[in-house]
């Protein structure tokens, strides 16, 4: 009963809040409703954040990371300590952490150095992120067809099941995918912006230093902004080359400003371990990495379990209106957002499940212009068809977000393996070792003792004693 009762709390308030947004909308007042569904949204959000633990993939490590930044930034370390040896391969049990980029990380070590070493202060970014994000999807649908489609895109952003389990830690890359999402959309934000109000020479910079954050959260996925902003601005501003030239020249300047300072840093200070992590990412597209495999056909039938199962409809009209020269821009901008990476991951050996959240808001944006196209241009001829498929275009996102957020079922959200490490935080002396852990990481992030999950050897224990260590064997 500990979850359901909050879960089903959470549930009333957000229909509450989304019939009010939806009577806002309906009178045109659309302050009120993009509001309320950004309360709604941050409701979804705080209720799944509650977990009284850190997640096993991959919140853990970048807990970690993130409260080891705090005393060195500009040293990411996974065993800040490492007292025996280690291999700087092994991203689970090494010491210099270079997995993720640090921007997610520093704001987590951040929150954690302002509210304290606790679950929800590692979550607090990513919840705010999270929702601007919400917010970036209904400026971006308005500014291309208007504030009614932005605020329904807002409000399929706000309930998506995967992205709020972002915000929450729940699922792998958690708080670094909630980043990246986030600094992609606001580089297309303004590449719209750059689009309608070509005299503004600084928004080719912004594009590339939002480019360039992105890039130090996720790495090269960030370069889907560029082909998305070129190919709207040659489609539509009539630019000579030159003038498209120097566009991306100064965007391309705004990135590396960005970039280049850490990467310069990392490979002089860590080279091998900046030179493994790059190298394993490249041949990600060729080897699969850490049993992250799947069929050529994986993301198809990803998108409509993220997105709802008749997503390829709106998918489908969308790409039809560009053939008919129907806000072909905007349409191809939307397109281009998601088709890139949605054809090079399927042609790549790893496969991940987030791995097409970069392009989520463009699905939100081309889902919502959609359900009002099908509304009103009477393409589905017969009514009952018509107004089944409005709906499932609606109740199955809705569903989905039901399914990840698990309102109405009774978890567990404290476990005592998480309360027992907690409550160790003080009763050792600084100089103690624990082997055999289950949850090794875990106790390394709530405590400041080290873990090892193994068993050491007789001659690992002596020489960690003569050293000063106790060592303590579960």
């Amino acid at each position: 009963m500990n979850n359901l009762i909050p879960g089903i709390l959470t549930v009333s308030l957000c229909i509450s809040g989304y019939y009010l947004s939806w009577r806002s909308w309906k009178k045109e007042n659309f302050k009120a409703a993009l509001l309320l569904i950004l309360i709604c949204g941050l409701t979804l959000r705080i209720y799944t954040s509650t977990d009284g633990y850190v997640h096993t993939w991959d919140e853990r490590y970048h807990a970690l990371v993130a409260k080891n930044l705090i005393n060195h930034p500009l040293i990411p370390t996974l065993y800040d300590n490492p007292v025996l040896p280690y291999s700087y391969k092994d991203w689970v049990a090494n010491h210099v952490w270079l997995e993720k980029g640090p921007v997610p990380l520093w704001a987590m070590a951040a929150s954690l150095s302002a509210f304290g070493n606790t679950d929800f202060a590692l979550r607090v970014p990513s919840l705010i992120i999270s929702l601007i994000a919400v917010y970036l999807t209904y400026l971006i649908g308005s500014r291309l067809f208007g504030k009614r489609t932005g605020l329904l895109a807002a409000f399929f952003h706000s309930i998506n099941g995967l992205i709020i389990e972002l915000a929450a830690g729940r699922i792998s890359s958690d708080h670094v995918e909630t980043f990246f999402i986030f600094f992609i959309e606001l580089a297309v934000f303004v590449a719209v912006l750059s689009i309608s109000n070509k005299r503004n020479k600084l928004y080719p910079v912004l594009i590339g230093a939002f480019t360039g954050m992105a890039f130090l959260c996720k790495w090269t996925p960030a370069l889907i902004v560029f082909p998305v902003w070129i190919i709207a601005e040659i489609l539509v501003a009539n630019k000579t080359k030159w003038q498209i030239f120097l566009n991306v020249s100064s965007s391309v300047l705004g990135f590396t400003l960005i970039a280049a300072p850490w990467l310069l840093y990392i490979f002089n200070q860590f080279p091998d371990e900046s030179a493994w992590v790059f190298k394993k990412f490249i041949f990600a597209y060729s080897e699969t990495l850490e049993q992250h495999s799947g069929q050529f056909y994986h993301y198809f039938q990803n998108l409509g379990m993220v997105f709802g199962e008749i997503i390829w409809i709106p998918v489908i009209i969308s790409m039809y209106q560009i053939f008919r020269k129907q806000d072909i821009w905007k349409m191809v901008m939307l397109n281009v957002w998601w088709l890139i990476p949605f054809i090079m991951f399927s042609f790549a050996a790893t496969k991940r499940h987030t791995y097409l959240l970069l392009a989520a808001p463009a699905i939100f944006i081309i889902l919502s212009w959609c359900w009002f196209y099908i509304h009103e241009q009477n393409v589905i001829k017969n009514k009952l068809l018509r107004n089944i498929v409005l709906i499932l275009l609606v109740a199955l996102p809705v569903r989905y977000c039901i399914e990840r957020t698990k309102p109405f079922t009774d978890i567990e959200r404290n476990p005592q393996w998480a309360s027992d490490l907690k409550q160790m935080r003080n009763k050792y002396d600084a100089k103690t070792i624990f082997f055999n852990h289950e949850h090794a990481i875990e106790g390394m992030y709530y405590t400041n003792y080290i873990f090892y999950t193994h068993i050491p050897e007789k001659s690992q224990i002596e020489f960690l004693e003569r050293k000063g260590y106790r060592v303590i064997v579960r």
